[in-house]
């Protein structure tokens, strides 16, 4: 299904019935991140899963894609689905977008869970190896880019075991024009710092990281659980040691035993 958020026409499928769970997968990927999981859920729950802005089969409209950008998109669609309020869960830039959406409707939000979603803003070298990213992306292309991120990204364990993966996850990056990556890119060197956001967290949440994530150390996915439970909110901490940075998509049935 397509609906329309500022400059952008955008697309999300939904799955199941019952209480709404809004699920953002992490980029460069879309949607189909979350299919294997999907179905661990949506017998208990009506399962929205939108493309953010500029992956899959979403527009990226004008400029940095940027967070402020997303979130608005995601209380664009809470609208057009009739969604009050709902649960959520985010992988990495999904993760960022749900800080911003705390930030703009918290009265829409029922419980958040977070993978692989630092709370911290970019480092200076971080934003630096993005801008490096960026000029060789307009360079030359994506191809370079994507192999690195499925090199960097996916876990060990998963290219050992399923191989095949690699291959979807190729699949559904090439998808992203290169202008995408370059505003995704921007976007992302430019998101605000969200600890002390996290430290006003006041509705049931849980943090998953992964042990074989080479993005984002289990240390900092620690440190966000520690800013919730330090502001006086209730947080689970869930560590998958045979994971990378895609751990919902890589081992779908732990983390959806979690997420149930």
């Amino acid at each position: 299904m397509k609906y329309r958020s500022g400059d952008a026409e955008l697309f999300y499928e939904e799955q199941g019935g019952g209480a709404p769970l809004v699920l953002l997968h992490p980029t460069p990927m879309n949607h189909r991140f979350w299919l294997p999981l999907a179905g661990m859920l949506s017998v208990r729950y009506r399962v929205l899963m939108p493309d953010l802005r500029g992956h899959g089969q979403s527009e990226a409209g004008d400029g940095p894609i940027t967070i402020e950008k997303l979130g608005a998109d995601i209380e664009r669609l809470l609208d057009v689905a009739g969604v009050e309020r709902a649960l959520f869960a985010g992988c990495s830039i999904g993760g960022y977008t749900l800080y911003e959406i705390w930030r703009r409707c918290p009265q829409r939000v029922k419980a958040l869970a977070f993978s692989g979603s630092k709370p911290q803003a970019d480092t200076e070298q971080a934003r630096a190896t993005r801008q490096a990213n960026i000029e060789k992306i307009k360079e030359r292309g994506s191809a370079e880019f994507i192999e690195s991120m499925l090199t960097s990204l996916i876990g060990a364990t998963t290219r050992s075991r399923w191989p095949q993966k690699v291959g979807e996850a190729r699949e559904m990056m090439q998808m992203v024009r290169p202008e995408a990556l370059v505003a995704i890119q921007q976007g992302l060197a430019a998101r605000p710092d969200s600890v002390e956001t996290a430290k006003t967290i006041r509705v049931p949440s849980c943090v998953i990281a992964a042990g074989e994530d080479g993005g984002v150390p289990v240390a900092d996915l620690r440190l966000l659980t520690d800013a919730i439970r330090g502001g006086g909110g209730q947080t689970e901490f869930h560590e998958i040691v045979d994971a990378g940075h895609y751990a919902p998509w890589e081992q779908p049935e732990k983390v959806g035993r979690i997420l149930r």
